[in-house]
């Protein structure tokens, strides 16, 4: 399989090229040392294991060719979809959504907190407690996303 990947991508440079005058002097190097330390029946069963090697690839090329085409076509389709998944993006997304929520409730618990005092100037006491009140649920809202951002920084140390 290698040797028609090789063979094609180097005819796809150059036309003339020919991957056997390229490998024969290899080949027969190769054959001369393999002769010199086997018998002629050793060789022969060797040229024919790789011919039955050669002949099944050879057999078998066109079904993997067609198989790589179908999933081609799925992928082109959009009837196969690949999934990956990156762990440390997910974790900083999710950090990143604690935080937004974070500054969220510090900005809401920051404008109730001003408008109980404005509220609270203008003798509507019920309603500045109420802000403040609003104020403290924030706060508190505000400090467990904190210790749920801490513990994510301290999980990710550990990892």
């Amino acid at each position: 399989m290698c040797v028609l990947l090789i063979t094609g991508i180097g005819y796809i440079l150059d036309p003339e090229f020919s991957f056997v005058k390229i490998a024969a002097p290899y080949a027969q190097e190769l054959l001369d040392i393999r002769q010199r330390q086997r018998g002629g029946q050793e060789i022969v069963a060797e040229i024919g294991r790789q011919a039955n090697d050669a002949r099944d690839y050879a057999v078998s090329m066109p079904f993997r060719v067609q198989r790589i085409e179908e999933f081609v076509k799925q992928l082109e389709s959009g009837d196969l979809k690949l999934r990956v998944r990156v762990l440390e993006s997910e974790r900083a997304a999710k950090k990143a959504s604690i935080l937004q929520m974070a500054t969220l409730y510090t900005v809401l618990s920051g404008t109730l907190v001003n408008s109980g005092i404005a509220l609270s100037g203008q003798e509507t006491q019920v309603f500045a407690n109420g802000s403040f009140v609003g104020a403290g649920v924030f706060l508190l809202l505000l400090i467990r996303s904190m210790q749920r951002v801490k513990k994510l920084d301290k999980f990710e140390t550990m990892i």
